[in-house]
This record gives structure tokens, sequence and C-alpha cells, in this order.
């Protein structure tokens, strides 16, 4: 098994999730704040990645500041920024967003019509102020033609009281009541979603290490971008899930705290 030390010694770079990886719900997770100091002391540049979509990015850093963690919206990569350079890429602007008010707002201070009466594409998000006329509204879009795509495949979102049910689960949702699946699915384990990083920073994937609660999106971005992975136990997984997989991941730990050093 690889050392924490050696691990790190090599790394320019570290990409962390935070549900379930540096919080859970409003709470910190024991040894979050000490292990970023502890990459601050190393000069390695993090970046926290999330496919909850509920939130933007001045959420986020609110949210965080309110924990005792500094960051700004420049050190946040959410799956909504890839569906945003998708749509701007593509000169759509006519949308039918699912989506919580402030992902929506995200997408109008883009220029985005998030409810058009004839949109080019349906958003979905992790909307936590689901209604029934929004999913009525676009499944008769989805019926009509009118292609999906989604922010994350993320099926359940972890919570103090347990999880819930996230955009995946929507997604099943709308292929059981219309048979459409979505054309395009952003966000954690997709590469793309850190690439553009790597690149800015000219730093290779053996000099990066991703961090995080889930195999099907955080240890299956690094396996498909092949940088070395943490896969900590205080979210989703279980030891029992890494049966399921064939490329385990690089080390696997309880929870964040087991990645500072002991003095």
């Amino acid at each position: 098994m690889t050392s924490v030390e050696h691990l790190f010694r090599i790394k320019k770079v570290v990409f962390l999730d935070l549900d379930g990886t540096i919080y859970m719900g409003d709470a910190l997770i024991p040894g979050a704040k000490e292990f970023l100091n502890y990459l601050t002391d190393l000069g390695i540049i993090f970046y926290f990645l999330s496919n909850n979509s509920s939130r933007s990015k001045s959420d986020y850093v609110t949210k965080l500041s309110n924990l005792g963690i500094s960051t700004s919206e420049e050190g946040i990569i959410l799956s909504t920024d890839g569906v945003i350079a998708f749509l701007m890429e593509k000169k759509i602007k006519d949308l039918y967003v699912v989506g919580t008010k402030s992902m929506q707002e995200m997408f109008i201070q883009e220029g985005f019509d998030i409810a058009s009466p004839s949109p080019s594409y349906i958003v979905l998000g992790f909307d936590t102020e689901l209604t029934y006329e929004k999913l009525k509204a676009a499944a008769l879009f989805l019926q009509r033609g009118v292609e999906l795509i989604a922010t994350h495949p993320d099926l359940v979102c972890p919570t103090p009281e347990g999880f819930i049910p996230d955009t995946g689960s929507m997604l099943a949702l709308f292929e059981k009541a219309t048979g459409k699946n979505p054309l395009k699915i952003f966000g954690k384990p997709n590469p793309e979603m850190i690439a553009h990083i790597l690149k800015k920073h000219n730093i290779t994937p053996q000099q990066a290490v991703m961090i995080g609660d889930r195999l099907y999106t955080d240890m299956e971005l690094a396996r498909r971008i092949k940088c070395d992975s943490i896969l900590v136990l205080s979210g989703e997984t279980q030891k029992e899930d890494l049966a399921q997989i064939e490329v385990q991941p690089t080390l696997v730990i309880d929870s964040i705290a087991q990645l500072i050093p002991k003095k």
C-alpha cells in the first residue's frame, strides 16, 4: 500500500470532492481543515470538485467560509460549469432547466432563457426544490423530441440523516416515464471536468490525485484520467463495495483525517 508521505511528495495538485469528503451536511468532517493546511504547507494546489448542482459557486464559497475554510470561486469546479460551456459553444440559449433557484440563477447570469416554451434542451440538475409541475413539463418536452442533458450521474447524495435521491435517480424516473435517456451527462467521472486545470498549470496526471467518497464518479474520474486516487469511507462508499471494481484506488481510508501526517 502506498504511504501518504510518499504519495504527496510528488504531487502538485489535489482535487477534492466535497459532500461526504470535506463535509457531511453542515458539519465539517474532522481533520478536513488540518489536511488542507497540510497541502498548503507542501505548496500543493487544491481544487474543490462537486457534482452537486443544487448550489452556485458563491453558495459553496459561503458554506466553506462558514465551516472555517477560505476559498474563491476559482477554486471550485462544478458539474454545472461543463453544461454552461457546452451550451455556449453551441450558441444555444433556449432551455428548460429543472434545478434549484441557485442553479437557475447561474444560467440566467450567462444569458440563458431557463423556461423557454420551445427549448433546445432540457437541463436536469440536483433539484432539491423539485415539483411535480417541473417533472410534468420536462416529461412532455421529452416526448416531443427535446433532448435531455444532466449535470451529473450521482444516484444519491449523502446527508447526516442518510442518502437522498440525486440527479441519477431523477434520470431513472424520466427514463421510466418517457423511455428517454440523456444525450449527455456532465460532471465526474468525465475527464473534461479537470483536464483544463491540468493544462492550465502544465501538470501531468501523475502529478495529481483525486480524493472522494464515490467509486463511480470520483474514483472512476481518476481511473479515466490516469491519476492516483484516494477513497474515503466517510460518504457513500462502503468497504465491501470495492469488490465491484477491477481497478482499486491507490489508497482507501476511513476519512480525510488519516491523510494528516502524525507528529
